[in-house]
Order: structure tokens, then sequence, then C-alpha cells
């Protein structure tokens, strides 16, 4: 009887305790999630509104607002993806020369794996709307997309095609007013007593023979307080915040200095691979026509760069000072050594917060073998710091380049430390963007608003300035 009796007793304690457990546990998810699953969503909220807000970037204006503090997902804006249509501004073409590259620029802004032989696919958003990719007949279109964004209004299309494709060749006749490399600067007032003096670079003209109707432009010497997020908690800190995405003009950036540094490997990477569809020369230029841009052509832009005098205060500075805040040889040497590269910042940065470990977006280009080469190959990574080491306390994003000792101590943790290597936070406009008024873009006249640095038909070759002629090979100038 007291076998029988103990038994029953620690049969009651054990199913006791068991409640007792499940009690607890069930208290826990009552609770709700743990402070590590709510930082971890957070971090996920913010990485999930920098892309949406770099896709935004690629399909609107984005220039006019002001200050970082303002919630983009909130604002509605024009549409400035491609060439509208003359009847219908919220359709948009953006002249492309074959289906393979409509299908990566398409993936490029959603971060989608499609390629030319994708029938279709829709990309969502809660935030943002949709957009539907189809895949084209190849006769009128190589794809179109249906679109319907909140922010961006009126946009209802984006057709990918050729000018041919719409029936008429609306491909402008002549040269066009800028060039690969050229320079302008303008001034962003931040406040009362201070002027930002922005350097914007050209890394992909206008081209009548390539169809390309407008220009586009990358600046990566300072960053304006619109895109800077300030962090006080640890002594101030700057950091690069809605920068946009761009990986076809971060591409086109990259090859275009490696072109200006080293003018005939570069076109001879493109004279041995010219048949091979893999193989890229900016976006989807046409190999074919790289008389256009050949090897003379680059090592005129390459002396430009080097001759120019540009006065600020008491100094004077080429080319490469004011655009890379460096100078030719530190960027030659990280851009042609295959383990360095041109490390370009973008999108902005995420955090976990109560952690104090902050992440930057990094895309690294260096140029390798075959299709490779020109600095084709890339490689898209997620730095992160823990500013509570005292080394990160001075982070300052703002200027980047050769001020290395205002944001390097952020790249001396885990797999970077100590690689010594210039950074650059980039942000891209369009000639249109850049304008200070509402101007149609017209490829033959100058960007309204900014002040020309330099430009290839005024400082390198005055006389080829005669925007009637057609586009001709390039001959050295000296």
């Amino acid at each position: 009887m007291k076998k029988n009796f103990y038994f029953l007793l620690m049969a009651a304690l054990v199913c006791g305790l068991s409640l007792s457990v499940t009690s607890c546990k069930d208290d826990d998810k009552d609770n709700g999630p743990s402070e590590e699953e709510l930082e971890q969503q957070a971090l996920e909220q913010q990485d999930l509104d920098n892309a949406r807000i770099a896709i935004l970037d690629q399909l609107a204006d984005l220039d006019e607002v002001e200050s970082s503090e303002v919630d983009l997902l909130s604002q509605e804006f024009k549409p400035v993806i491609g060439v509208p249509d003359e009847n219908e501004e919220a359709i948009r073409y953006v002249y492309t020369n074959t289906m393979e590259a409509a299908a990566e620029r398409f993936a490029d802004l959603v971060g989608a794996e499609i390629d030319e032989n994708t029938p279709s696919y829709t990309w969502t958003d809660e935030k943002m709307g949709t957009m539907r990719y189809t895949k084209g007949n190849g006769t009128t279109a190589w794809a179109e997309v249906d679109v319907d964004i909140k922010q961006v209004r009126p946009f209802t299309k984006i057709i990918y095609c050729t000018p041919e494709m719409l029936g008429e060749n609306k491909a402008f006749k002549g040269r066009a007013y800028y060039r690969f490399g050229d320079v302008v600067r303008r001034y962003v007032q931040e406040d009362k007593f201070r002027t930002v003096a922005e350097y914007w670079v050209c890394v992909r003209p206008a081209f009548g023979p390539e169809k390309k109707e407008d220009s586009h432009w990358a600046c990566i010497n300072v960053l304006p307080m619109k895109n800077i997020y300030t962090f006080s908690e640890l002594g101030t800190m700057y950091f690069p915040t809605k920068l946009g995405e761009s990986k076809e003009h971060m591409q086109n950036l990259a090859e275009m200095v490696y072109a200006i540094l080293n003018p005939t490997t570069w076109a001879s990477n493109i004279l041995l691979n010219v048949d091979n569809k893999k193989m890229k020369m900016f976006g989807d230029f046409n190999k074919n026509n790289l008389k256009y841009h050949n090897e003379y052509f680059w090592r005129n832009v390459s002396n430009g760069w080097d001759k120019m005098e540009i006065n600020i205060g008491d100094a004077t500075y080429d080319i490469w000072g004011v655009v890379f805040e460096s100078d030719r040889q530190y960027v030659a040497e990280e851009v042609n050594n295959s383990a360095y590269g041109m490390k370009l910042l973008y999108k902005g940065y995420s955090w976990v917060k109560k952690k104090k470990v902050i992440h930057l977006w990094q895309a690294n280009y260096t140029s390798g073998n075959g299709v490779n080469s020109n600095m084709h190959q890339a490689t898209f990574t997620e730095p992160r710091c823990d500013l509570t080491t005292k080394s990160a306390w001075r982070l300052d994003f703002r200027k980047t380049g050769g001020y290395q000792t205002y944001y390097l101590s952020f790249f001396n943790q885990g797999e970077s430390r100590g690689d010594n290597m210039m950074r650059w936070c980039v942000r891209f406009a369009t000639g249109k963007e850049l304008a200070n008024k509402k101007w149609n873009g017209n490829v033959k006249e100058a960007i309204p608003g900014v002040d020309e640095i330099y430009r290839y038909y005024r400082d390198v070759d005055p006389a080829g300035g005669d925007l009637t002629k057609e586009p001709v090979e390039d001959k050295l100038i000296n």
C-alpha cells in the first residue's frame, strides 16, 4: 500500500510539474517575440525599405526631396525612366538594343532572377504596388511591363524596345553635347551657412547610333545632408542613406574609369571578345560601334582629365581630385589591382539598433579574364561595423575616396580588416534630374543650372564640336 501511495504521489507531482512547465511556455508565447526576434524583424524591415527606395529612385525623380527625414514611400513623384510616349506620358519607352538587355534591366530594377527566356514575371510589394513583366515578340517590343506603383503617377507601362520597333527612327541625328567622362558641378544649399559642391561625371551619354536619348551621371565626391543619417549616441557619426541603386550604371562607372586608365587594354579586350554576346560594352552598346569610343578617345579623355585645372580656394585640382577626392596614381593602384578594384557604397544603411551594429551595401568591381575583363567582375557584400568599438566613434561618410581617415575604421573589422582601400558613396541622375528647372532634355544643349567643368568637345576636341555632324572615328589629339 505504501508503494502504491508513493507511486501515486510521484505521478501527481510529475503531472503537476508538467502542467507548470507547459503553463510557463504558454506564458512565454503570450508575451510575444523576444528582443532578438524584434531586432531581426526591424533589420529585415529596414532592408526591405532600402530595396523599395532603390527601385523608386530608378523609376522617379527623388532629387526634389530636401531632407533625409522624409518618408519617400508616402510621397508621390513623376516618372523619369525612359522616354515618354508623345501622346501618353504614363507610357515610358526604354530604348534597348537586345531582348537579353531588356530582361537584365528589369531584373536589376526589381532584384528578380529572370533572363531573355522568361515568358513573364510579376513583382509585388504591399507598400508600392505591382509590375508585371511580359516577354515581347522581338518585333514590336523586347518586353513590356504593366506598372501600378502608388508613389509614381502617371505611370502605367514600360516598353523595352528599339526606336525602329515603334515604326519610325526616333534616334537623334548628329552628335550629343556630352560624351563619356564629361564633368559638371552643381551647388546644393544645405542651410544659410553651408553649400555643397557636387561633381557629376557622365557615365553614359546620349548617343544616336545606340539610340540613347538621355545622359546618365554619377556623383561620388560628396553627400548632401538629405543623403546622410546622423547618429549621436556614441559621438556624432554620419552614414549614407537613400542613395538608390543602379547596377547598370555602377558597372558603367567602373568600366569608364578602367578605360580612361587603360585605353589600349580596354579596347583590346573588346576586340578579342567582339563576337561573344556575353561580353558587355557599357551595358548594351554594340561592340561593332567601338570606333566611336575607341582607344584614342579614351587616351584623349585621360589626357584631358590630367590637364584640367580647377581652382578651389587657394588650391588647384585636376578631374581626379574633384571627382574622386584622390589622385590618378592612387585610383589606378586600386582599380588595376585584381585583388582590390573599385568599391562603391550604394542603397544606404540598416542596423541592429540595440547591439549598435550597422550594415552598408558595397559593390566591388574588378577586371577578370575574357568576358569578365574591363571591370565586369562584380561582387556584392554587406560589410558591418560594431559602433561600440572606440575606433568607430568618428565615422563620417559625407566625404569618401581619399578621405580614408573619415570612414576606414568602419572596414577594419571582420573580413575587411586592414584592407586600407578607398570607397565611394555613389548616386546617379539623368541630365533632366540635374537641371535646375523643367527641361526637355535636348541632347544638343547644356544642362541648365550646372557649371561646365570639363567637356570633351570644349576642352579636348573643339573642332569636333559641330553637333550637326554625325559621329566619326576618334583620333589621338595631342
